[in-house]
């Protein structure tokens, strides 16, 4: 793991997405379509944590130069056993969360950036569900647990004021790709696999 600065994050991330910019933006916006979807009916709410299993499947195969399109990453969300694994970290991160904030509501916070990291974790390195947690939190705390809060701060914040703004709101849209490969640098970064010379110029395809 590389000691890399807050503004690190984000111009890395933000040059990471630049060459895949509208592979990145499509293959959103289909996860989101599926999302919405599934969301219209109680059954197909259960499946939203394995449809965000695949999107960060797509995010990682494409942040490191695999084959990522929809088709692959839409399966791996459901493939050996990860729709339930997914919908178990979810339940689990959102009681967790709920109990967090209800407990005066820095728990919450805190628990909300450490453990961010959980659902990267069992899909990339397919750990059992508290282990993930456990890791994610170790993660955090090494990289810096101010530094990461900051970075979240700063994207939750401009995303809050885009969102009050009904037309310049769409523009955050467009700000999407940039905002999924900070993310994804950020656990790079954790999990030791970012570095600081050499930024992957990848494709990934759009494939309805």
């Amino acid at each position: 793991m590389q000691d890399i600065s807050f503004d690190a994050f984000f111009s890395r991330g933000i040059e990471r997405a630049k060459p895949k910019y509208w592979s990145l933006l499509g293959n959103f916006c289909l996860f989101g379509l599926a999302i919405v979807v599934a969301a219209i009916t109680v059954i197909g709410i259960l499946i939203i944590p394995a449809l965000i299993a695949g999107l960060i499947h797509f995010l990682l195969a494409s942040a490191r130069g695999q084959e990522a399109n929809f088709g692959a990453s839409f399966s791996a969300g459901f493939a050996d056993g990860m729709w339930w694994k997914s919908l178990f970290l979810v339940t689990v991160l959102t009681v967790g969360l709920m109990i967090g904030f209800m407990l005066l509501i820095i728990p919450g916070i805190y628990l909300s950036v450490v453990w961010y990291y959980a659902m990267y974790l069992l899909v990339d390195k397919k750990m059992d569900i508290f282990e993930t947690l456990q890791t994610s939190r170790k993660l955090v705390h090494e990289q810096g647990f101010w530094k990461i809060f900051g970075v979240l701060l700063v994207i939750n914040v401009v995303n809050s004021v885009l969102s009050a703004l009904p037309v310049i709101g769409l523009l955050g849209l467009f700000l999407i790709p940039f905002v999924m490969m900070i993310y994804v640098t950020m656990y790079e970064n954790a999990i030791g696999g970012d570095s600081e010379d050499e930024v992957p110029a990848l494709e990934a395809e759009l494939i309805p």
